[in-house]
C-alpha cells in the first residue's frame, strides 16, 4: 500500500477500514492469484516429482538464459560481464567465476539491475523488509509475482495448508491506529478470507481479546512473525489458557523462529510450525515439510553456501547464503549476497523429496523493541519506507528510550527526520523518547551482518 493509500487509510472509521482492506485485498488477489497462476501452479507442481538430475538441469537451463539475456539487456551486467566469456561457464560449478552483486548496488542503483526490453512505468515495484534497516526497490511484472505466489502455495501444500481457506495474520503493517484503546485490535480483508491483527497492541490488557477473536475466526492457519503470536503464546501459558484446536497450523516467516518459540507456540496452540524463509528480492526460497526440515526450492533459485574465502562450504559448515534467482528476469539478481549464513545439510529427508536440506538458517536475528506496556516491537524496516536512508539501527538500553542511528541519503531534510519519528510512535506509542543520531557508518557484527535492532535489556 502506498503513502497516499495508506493516509486515507487511516482516516477512516473501522468499519469502512474493512471495505477499504477488501478492496485494495481484491486488487492484491488479482495480481498474485490472476490469470496464469494456476497454469504456475501446476508447472511448479509438477516438479515435485522430478529427480535431483532433473531438478539440476532445470537450474541449469534457467540460468543459462538469465544469463545471457542479462549480459544482453541489463545494463549492470553488461558492464560488470563483459571480460568474462560464455564458454568459461559451463556448469553451476562456474558460478564462482561471476562477481558477486553486493545489496548496496541493489539499493544505490536498482534501475540499472533492470531489463532494458521492459518500460519501467509499466512494472510493479516490491520494496523489501530486510535487515539493512532501509527498503529496497524491486522492478517485477505480473507474471512474476504470480509465479512467486505459486512457488509459497506449493509450500503451503506440501504442509497440508489450503490456501483458499480463512486465514489470520500478525505481521508489520500498522492495521490498527496505536491511539485505539479498545478492541477491535484487527480488522478483515473479505475477499482473501484474511483478517488481519495488529502487532502493536499485543499488551496484558489487550491479549484476552485477541483470544477471543481467535476463537471465534478458527483460521485454516496462522500466518505471523514469530514474536507476535509468541507474546500471546507466552500470556496463554502464563494465564493457564489452552488455544488447541483454533488452527491446523501456524506459518512463521520474517523473523528467526527460536527454539524456545516454536516449543511454547506449538504446546499452546497443539498445531506445528512451518516456518520459512525467502525475500522480497525473490531469489531465495526455503521452507519447512512436515518431517521438520529445512528444503531450498531449487527450481526457484540457486543458492552457493561460501566460505570467507568464497570457496564452497561442506555441508555442516556455517556458510553465507549467496543467491541467483531463477523467476523474476525482469530484475536478475546473479550471485547476490543477501547478508544470511546458513548450515547445508548432506541428509535425504524423510519425507521424499529431493530439494536440497538446510540444517540451520543463520540471519534474521535482530532483538525487539521492548515498550514500557510489555509490548514486544520488531521488524522496523518498513518505517523507513521511501525515506532517503541508507542504513539504520535501533538500539535500546531503558525500556523507555530508543537511540537510532542513520546514514542519510541525498535528500534528507528536517522534515525526514520528523516523519520518521511520527512512523516509529504510530509502533511504539509516546512513552518513548526517541533519539536520532547521524552516521558515516553502521558497525557489523561478526560477519559483516548489520543488525537492525540491538537490546541491551
Amino acid at each position: 500500500m502506498n503513502v497516499g493509500l495508506a493516509t486515507i487509510y487511516y482516516q477512516l472509521p473501522a468499519g469502512l477500514q474493512n471495505v477499504f482492506l477488501s478492496t485494495y485485498g481484491l486488487y492484491l488477489q488479482k495480481i498474485r492469484h490472476g490469470q496464469r497462476y494456476r497454469n504456475f501452479c501446476r508447472q511448479v507442481n509438477g516438479h515435485l516429482a522430478l529427480s535431483k538430475g532433473e531438478l539440476a538441469e532445470i537450474q541449469w537451463q534457467g540460468f543459462c538464459k538469465l544469463l545471457a539475456d542479462s549480459r544482453k539487456y541489463v545494463p549492470y551486467y553488461r558492464k560488470t560481464l563483459k571480460d568474462i566469456s560464455a564458454p568459461e561457464v559451463k556448469c553451476l560449478d562456474d558460478l564462482r567465476k561471476l562477481p558477486l552483486l553486493e545489496k548496496e548496488v541493489l539499493r544505490a542503483s536498482p534501475e540499472t539491475l533492470v531489463d532494458e526490453r521492459y518500460e519501467k512505468k509499466k512494472l510493479l515495484v516490491v520494496h523489501t523488509t530486510g535487515t539493512t534497516g532501509t527498503p529496497l526497490k524491486i522492478y517485477c511484472t505480473p507474471d512474476v509475482r504470480k509465479k512467486n505466489y505459486a512457488f509459497y502455495n506449493r509450500f503451503l501444500q506440501q504442509a497440508g495448508i489450503d490456501y483458499s481457506g480463512k486465514r489470520a495474520t500478525f505481521g508489520g503493517r500498522i492495521i490498527v491506529p496505536h491511539g485505539q484503546k479498545k478492541p477491535p485490535f484487527w480488522r478483515h480483508s473479505y475477499f482473501q478470507k484474511n483478517i488481519l491483527f495488529s502487532s502493536y497492541h499485543l499488551t496484558e490488557k489487550n491479549i484476552p481479546s485477541y483470544i477471543t477473536a481467535l476463537r471465534k475466526i478458527r483460521p485454516e492457519y496462522i500466518d505471523t512473525y514469530p514474536s507476535s503470536l509468541f507474546t500471546l503464546a507466552k500470556y496463554a501459558v502464563q494465564q493457564g489458557i489452552s488455544l488447541k484446536g483454533i488452527s491446523k497450523a501456524i506459518v512463521t516467516s520474517a523473523e528467526t523462529l527460536f527454539p524456545e518459540q516454536r516449543k511454547i507456540i506449538e504446546d499452546v496452540f497443539d498445531a506445528q510450525i512451518f516456518d520459512q524463509y525467502g525475500a522480497a528480492e525473490m531469489c531465495v526460497f526455503l521452507g519447512q515439510c512436515a518431517h521438520g526440515s529445512y528444503h531450498v526450492h531449487s527450481d526457484y533459485a540457486i543458492i552457493e553456501f561460501l566460505r570467507e574465502d568464497g570457496s564452497r562450504a561442506a555441508p555442516g559448515e556455517e556458510a553465507e547464503v549467496v543467491c541467483t534467482g531463477l523467476i523474476n528476469s525482469v530484475m536478475p539478481l546473479i550471485r547476490y549476497r543477501i547478508g544470511d549464513q546458513a548450515v547445508l545439510s548432506d541428509r535425504e529427508c524423510e519425507c521424499g523429496s529431493h530439494f536440497p536440506v538446510v540444517e540451520k538458517i543463520i540471519g534474521r536475528a535482530d532483538d525487539v523493541i521492548l515498550t514500557p506496556d510489555g509490548r514486544r516491537i520488531g521488524r522496523l524496516s518498513p518505517v523507513l519506507k521511501g525515506f532517503p536512508v541508507k542504513e539504520a539501527q535501533y538500539r535500546q538500553k531503558v525500556i523507555d528510550e530508543i537511540d537510532v542511528l542513520l546514514v542519510k541519503d541525498q535528500g534528507f531534510s528536517i522534515d525526514t527526520e520528523k516523519n520518521i519519528i511520527i512512523e516509529l510512535k504510530k509502533r511504539m506509542g509516546d512513552t518513548i523518547k526517541i533519539t536520532i543520531e547521524y552516521v558515516e557508518v553502521i558497525e557489523r557484527e561478526k560477519g559483516g551482518k548489520l543488525k537492525s535492532i540491538i537490546s541491551e535489556l
